[in-house]
């Protein structure tokens, strides 16, 4: 068996991580550790994880046993570790919230020596005993595929939300996600809530894009990855359980992240769009404002305007 890592980036969701792990150490392919990285949640939540785990007889073979965990107070250290030695469950506190991809780069970045397997996993997925034995079995021996499962809503397990990922909308700057099987064969990016390859693809392509803050950023990735010749798939047999949470809630932030990066995403690959997508923005501020959702809509007009002037999210 190949190894796997499994990557959790967890922003305080402590709760929503714990469950998630516990399904993963259910899993039928047990070559796997899982590494979690806290992006500075400030609640605690690597202490809280650890206990939960302590208390409850879960993992690989029926028995958590530990695994074993590491607290690494400086996760810059992490890069340094001889990854062979690695225990079952590795915790890293980053010292700051730098983002989704920057947070996942933490441990992407120590693991790009390694020949061996990285799934990228969403805290709030609970994974069947066969998602990641199906995964990797889709990948099989072909080092040029990228590979999606299927998200179903968790608490309604007979909804599919979506296959694997999506498609990008270039006159609006827009994404969306693929809902109709029929329609996988057009998938254009993997969504970073269940994102498995090999490290030969992350050495080829490089990290995940850490301009981006918050979405956008397996978006990014996966089209540099198609434009080196890498295939996107969905594993129809792979299921995640989507509990739909985000730490940032669906208002102001989302709304500003989602617009500015897709304007972001259009300036570095495909300019010619832009001059259409902006005036959508305006578009789409307008119908917020008409549905009561000014939170909503100052989001968007936040975002257009710190697209224009160069502004950071850390101003946010």
């Amino acid at each position: 068996m190949k190894q796997c890592y499994i990557i959790i980036l967890n922003y305080r969701t402590w709760e929503d991580t714990l469950a998630c792990i516990r399904s993963v150490f259910t899993s039928g392919y047990t070559a796997f550790k899982v590494i979690v990285v806290d992006n500075c949640s400030g609640n605690e939540s690597l202490r809280r994880i650890r206990e939960g785990l302590e208390h409850e007889p879960v993992g690989k073979a029926g028995s958590l046993a530990g695994p074993a965990s590491t607290d690494l107070k400086d996760p810059l250290s992490f890069a340094g570790t001889a990854i062979a030695f690695l225990p079952d469950l590795t915790l890293l506190q980053n010292d700051r919230n730098s983002g989704f991809a920057a947070g996942n780069n933490i441990a992407i970045r120590a693991l790009l020596g390694e020949n061996a397997l990285i799934w990228l996993l969403n805290p709030d997925m609970i994974v069947e005993q066969n998602t990641l034995h199906e995964m990797i079995g889709c990948l099989g021996q072909d080092q040029k595929t990228v590979v999606g499962s299927v998200h179903r809503r968790f608490e309604e397990p007979g909804t599919v939300l979506y296959y694997g990922g999506g498609r990008v909308n270039d006159w609006s700057g827009s994404a969306r996600v693929i809902t109709n099987v029929r329609e996988i064969d057009s998938l254009e990016y993997i969504s970073g809530g269940s994102l498995l390859t090999e490290t030969a693809v992350f050495r080829s392509v490089g990290l995940l894009p850490e301009e981006y803050f918050l979405y956008w950023e397996e978006t990014d990735w996966c089209h540099q990855a198609r434009q080196k010749g890498y295939s996107m798939q969905v594993c129809l047999q792979a299921t995640c359980y989507d509990k739909g949470g985000t730490s940032i809630g669906r208002g102001f932030l989302a709304d500003y992240f989602y617009t500015r990066n897709g304007l972001l995403f259009l300036r570095k690959y495909k300019k010619q769009y832009l001059p259409t997508a902006f005036l959508l923005v305006f578009f789409r501020a307008g119908k917020k404002l008409l549905l009561g959702q000014t939170g909503r809509a100052k989001g968007i007009m936040t975002a257009a305007k710190d697209f224009l002037t160069g502004k950071r999210y850390e101003n946010k």
